[in-house]
């Protein structure tokens, strides 16, 4: 049976997983040179196309990405004191919760011109100026030149600043915790516009918010604590694109009061035909399991991708977040589950 909505697939696979195939090394010079990162790129496309390219997956000949991607709650988490890590075989990453012995009085007197104005942004800065010299008006960090900002929801990013006390905190004192999530939005909002000014573009009418915690709370605090934090943030863009990458089920009706929501991220074990039905007209993107992908049979990763498809064909549109594969997930896996969108169109 074909589906007459569009279907489309966005993949990503871990850096372990070519670093397994191809031998390449990420480290500091993946973020901080783009000379190397274009070249560790360009070898990975190169790959790509070999063993995917009858799916239109990659390219024989790739040109140097002009962006800088940084995930943004690592980017606000090194303003934070947090240590940056840049591991030879996986991507960058913050370890440890800035402000697990912080007060909420403390937090709110943080002031958000220190996070933008952080030696890690002047060094994102440096790097974008770089950018330009190579690839003159192409150039772009974090995509800012689409009118796109990317950052993780206050939650997510106090989850990951404060660790498991925010969870007792939102209990004892949601006030309180409304008062970090706003002092991590005006953080976002000073760094943000530092980039912006920067790039040029001062303007940006779309947020891609990221909220991976949220799936970690029951229905009635995320209406509680989280739900206002997104919706205010959302209010101030043209359009949102809103990412809960574990089972959400249980929070899809709040989902639906976040306004200008164009497409949803949901991830597995996510009652995926409820969250077509609860959010009329906005295109889905579920996440595809990436444990499924490594584990499974091909059969099965078929059976699942069909599943996916059929539940999602009344939105207006379907794109699998086939992302996060790492270094053990079998090609076949992801032949099927090509083979099986192909056969769904």
């Amino acid at each position: 049976m074909n589906t007459a909505h569009p279907v489309d697939i966005s993949l990503n696979f871990m850096p372990a997983f070519f670093h397994k195939h191809l031998g390449v090394t990420y480290g500091e010079a993946f973020y901080f040179d783009p000379r190397y990162r274009a070249d560790v790129e360009c070898a990975e496309v190169r790959f790509l196309y070999e063993i995917l390219g009858r799916f239109g997956v990659g390219s024989p000949n790739p040109s140097p990405s002009p962006n800088l991607f940084i995930q943004p709650i690592d980017l606000l988490k090194a303003t934070q004191g947090t240590t940056v890590y840049c591991p030879p075989d996986s991507t960058l990453e913050t370890r440890g919760h800035a402000w697990a012995e912080y007060g909420v009085a403390e937090i709110a007197r943080l002031d958000p011109r220190d996070s933008a104005h952080h030696p890690f942004i002047d060094t994102i800065i440096a790097q974008y100026r770089e950018l330009k010299r190579l690839y003159g008006d192409h150039a772009d960090i974090f995509g800012i030149k689409s009118g796109v900002m990317n950052i993780h929801a206050p939650f997510t990013t106090a989850h990951q600043l404060c660790g498991e006390s925010l969870f007792y905190l939102m209990l004892d004192d949601p006030e309180g915790v409304r008062v970090i999530f706003e002092r991590i939005w005006a953080m976002y909002q000073a760094i943000f516009a530092r980039l912006s000014a920067e790039i040029g573009t001062p303007s940006l009418s779309r947020v891609n918010l990221g909220d991976c915690s949220a799936c970690m709370i029951s229905a009635e605090q995320y209406r509680a604590v989280v739900l206002l934090a997104n919706k205010g943030i959302a209010t101030k863009f043209a359009n949102a694109n809103y990412h809960s990458c574990g089972a959400s089920s249980h929070l899809l009706e709040a989902f639906a009061e976040i306004p200008g929501v164009a497409s949803i991220e949901l991830g597995p074990g996510t009652d995926l035909a409820q969250a077509v039905r609860r959010l009329p007209g906005v295109a889905m993107r579920p996440l595809v399991d990436p444990l499924v992908m490594r584990n499974a049979s091909p059969d099965a990763v078929d059976a699942l991708t069909r599943s996916i498809v059929d539940a999602c064909a009344p939105a207006p549109s379907t794109t699998l977040c086939a992302w996060s594969f790492d270094r053990e997930t079998p090609v076949a896996n992801v032949t099927a589950m090509y083979s099986a969108v192909i056969r769904k169109k």
